[in-house]
Protein backbone atom coordinates (compact mmCIF):
# COMPACT_ATOMS: atom_id res chain seq x y z
CA UNK A 1 0.00 0.00 0.00
CA UNK A 2 1.56 2.87 -0.90
CA UNK A 3 1.38 5.80 1.89
CA UNK A 4 1.61 9.53 1.00
CA UNK A 5 2.75 10.41 4.66
CA UNK A 6 5.77 8.79 4.24
CA UNK A 7 8.24 11.77 4.33
CA UNK A 8 6.25 14.10 7.15
CA UNK A 9 8.80 14.41 9.97
CA UNK A 10 7.98 13.10 13.42
CA UNK A 11 6.85 16.72 14.66
CA UNK A 12 4.06 17.02 12.50
CA UNK A 13 1.05 16.11 13.06
CA UNK A 14 -0.88 13.39 11.09
CA UNK A 15 -4.30 14.15 10.67
CA UNK A 16 -6.49 11.17 11.57
CA UNK A 17 -10.08 12.27 11.17
CA UNK A 18 -11.81 13.60 8.09
CA UNK A 19 -15.32 15.50 7.89
CA UNK A 20 -16.44 17.10 4.74
CA UNK A 21 -17.88 19.87 5.23
CA UNK A 22 -19.46 22.82 2.75
CA UNK A 23 -19.36 26.35 2.20
CA UNK A 24 -21.28 28.95 0.65
CA UNK A 25 -20.00 30.88 -2.60
CA UNK A 26 -19.20 34.02 -0.53
CA UNK A 27 -17.28 31.62 1.98
CA UNK A 28 -15.76 30.50 -1.03
CA UNK A 29 -15.16 34.02 -2.21
CA UNK A 30 -13.52 34.78 1.05
CA UNK A 31 -11.17 31.43 1.09
CA UNK A 32 -9.79 32.56 -2.00
CA UNK A 33 -9.26 35.70 -1.04
CA UNK A 34 -7.05 34.31 1.72
CA UNK A 35 -5.30 32.75 -0.42
CA UNK A 36 -4.40 35.48 -2.24
CA UNK A 37 -2.69 36.91 0.48
CA UNK A 38 -0.83 34.41 1.26
CA UNK A 39 -3.50 32.11 4.14
CA UNK A 40 -3.09 28.94 4.52
CA UNK A 41 -6.74 28.46 4.64
CA UNK A 42 -6.46 24.62 5.68
CA UNK A 43 -4.35 26.13 8.80
CA UNK A 44 -6.95 29.07 9.12
CA UNK A 45 -9.85 26.84 9.69
CA UNK A 46 -8.61 24.46 11.68
CA UNK A 47 -7.34 27.21 14.28
CA UNK A 48 -10.60 29.11 13.71
CA UNK A 49 -12.39 25.65 14.93
CA UNK A 50 -9.88 25.15 18.10
CA UNK A 51 -10.32 28.93 19.20
CA UNK A 52 -14.55 28.21 18.99
CA UNK A 53 -13.77 24.98 21.02
CA UNK A 54 -11.64 26.58 23.93
CA UNK A 55 -14.33 29.48 23.70
CA UNK A 56 -17.05 27.05 24.30
CA UNK A 57 -15.69 24.49 26.44
CA UNK A 58 -17.24 25.05 29.82
CA UNK A 59 -21.06 24.69 28.06
CA UNK A 60 -19.98 22.32 25.60
CA UNK A 61 -18.18 19.65 28.42
CA UNK A 62 -21.29 20.79 31.02
CA UNK A 63 -23.60 17.91 31.88
CA UNK A 64 -27.17 17.79 31.11
CA UNK A 65 -29.58 17.50 33.90
CA UNK A 66 -32.90 16.18 34.01
CA UNK A 67 -35.41 17.94 35.45
CA UNK A 68 -38.26 15.62 37.72
CA UNK A 69 -41.12 15.89 35.91
CA UNK A 70 -43.83 13.35 37.51
CA UNK A 71 -46.39 13.61 34.63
Amino acid sequence: MYCRNKNISKNMKTFEYKKVIGFTLQQKRAFEILEKHGVNVNKFIRQAIAEKIKSDWRKIKEPTTKEYCPF
